[in-house]
């Protein structure tokens, strides 16, 4: 809701059922950005109507807009990936072990966000991983060559699905 005063209130509803007010940011914070519907879940497939389908899940809330009905002069197009794989970036980092591999990579990332990098590397894996919502570090003492053996098969299994997408990469391993 951006017309509730000096700040934007993020709410939702699941399966018609009102779950009220996520989160309050500050306009000012916003700095004119546009905000983007992003949904991260694990396990389990979710269906979304932004308006782009003619029935509804449940009844619409009175005063609510569907994101799809909203004139295109409202709308903020987000960034887009390459069009084509020709398109497409891979920067390989080359290097020895603590060299600074990964931190450039991050910047490099970071200085370039209409390029959408993805990081590929198994630091990048074993820093996602956890164990009862605890870091890698505290978990895996002693038996290091599992998590590396997990971690290097997840990013085996990465770099084929990346193959078939129309993204832009940094494989950062040594």
């Amino acid at each position: 809701d951006f017309e509730c005063g000096e700040e934007v209130e993020l709410s939702f509803m699941k399966n018609g059922k009102w779950l009220g007010v996520a989160y309050r940011v500050r306009k000012e914070t916003l700095g004119g950005r546009a905000l983007f519907p992003h949904v991260l879940v694990k396990n389990c497939a979710i269906e979304f109507n932004f308006g782009q389908k003619d029935e509804t899940f449940f009844a619409v809330p009175p005063g609510f807009t569907f994101i799809q009905h909203l004139p295109l002069g409202e709308r903020v197009r987000g960034t887009l990936g390459p069009k084509s794989k020709a398109e497409c970036e891979i920067l390989m980092m080359v290097g020895l072990p603590a060299a600074g591999k990964t931190t450039w990579a991050v910047k490099h990332a970071a200085a370039n966000p209409s390029k959408k990098y993805n990081i590929l590397g198994t630091n990048a894996i074993m820093d996602k991983m956890r164990v009862m919502g605890l870091r890698r570090q505290r978990n895996y003492a002693g038996r290091w060559d599992v998590l590396i053996q997990q971690a290097t098969q997840c990013l085996n299994r990465l770099i084929q699905i990346a193959a078939r997408k129309r993204r832009n990469y940094i494989l950062d391993q040594v």
